[in-house]
């Protein structure tokens, strides 16, 4: 019924009226979802149409969720919704209403993202860790489910990279938790190709002191995945946004 709601075309009047309820609905959204994730109800019977709902409230920006604690709220959601043990058929859609919430606070609440950072982060490390997981050579997800996975990966870490006043600083944390995951797994090649395309992007916020630390810090099975990981990001996606960029001039 709210979904309706949201897709009609309301009179100022009647617009207002339902907006004057917008932080109580997302409270009970969020008690909801929460709710249905503590007892175990199947995701797509109740969490996924609450994630969508959701996402469509924070799509319309922060003139009419003006209150951020309860965008924040929105992102708490999300570290409760368990990715474990999803059935197959129901993975994609889990995982695309996860994402959809993530990306309409990151496109839509600017003021919230720069003191919600880290839970922001939380929540997505969680998609990479499971996509990762379920993307293996010998994963039980099919494999064109878990591809289109990696792909809204890949979208959101170049859209995260386009944020850099936010991010930046945090560019050596998300590629250290990414090599993390990627050293444990051998992933299916397509699954591969999009994640670190991805993570290109996230490279690009690092300067030299980054790559230095980076070097230093990690332990010695995730520095050989970032040395082979830089390689490549050196000597094809880094020289090729290089003739690009020559090629606009």
């Amino acid at each position: 019924m709210v979904r309706l709601l949201l897709n009609c075309s309301l009179r100022e009047d009647k617009n207002t009226l339902v907006w004057s309820t917008g932080s109580q609905i997302i409270s009970a959204l969020v008690t909801l979802s929460i709710g249905a994730c503590k007892a175990r109800i199947p995701l797509p019977m109740v969490v996924v149409p609450v994630l969508d709902t959701m996402a469509l409230f924070l799509r319309r920006g922060e003139l009419y969720l003006s209150n951020p604690h309860h965008v924040t709220l929105s992102l708490s959601t999300l570290l409760a919704v368990p990715l474990d043990n999803v059935k197959t058929e129901d993975y994609y859609s889990v995982f695309l209403a996860m994402h959809e919430v993530l990306f309409s606070v990151l496109q839509c609440h600017p003021k919230v993202m720069l003191k919600s950072v880290p839970t922001f982060l939380s929540c997505f490390h969680r998609l990479v860790a499971s996509v990762m997981r379920e993307g293996q050579q010998k994963g039980d997800k099919g494999a064109s489910c878990v591809v289109k996975c990696a792909k809204l990966v890949e979208r959101m870490y170049t859209y995260i990279a386009a944020k850099t006043e936010e991010f930046t600083v945090f560019s050596t944390s998300i590629v250290s938790q990414f090599l993390y995951e990627l050293q444990k797994v051998t992933l299916l090649p397509e699954v591969k190709k999009y994640l670190t395309e991805g993570i290109f992007h996230i490279i690009d916020l690092c300067i030299d002191r980054d790559t230095k630390f980076l070097n230093a810090s990690l332990h010695i099975g995730a520095r050989e995945v970032f040395k082979e990981l830089y390689h490549d990001y050196s000597s094809h996606y880094k020289t090729s946004n290089q003739e690009e960029e020559k090629y606009t001039v």
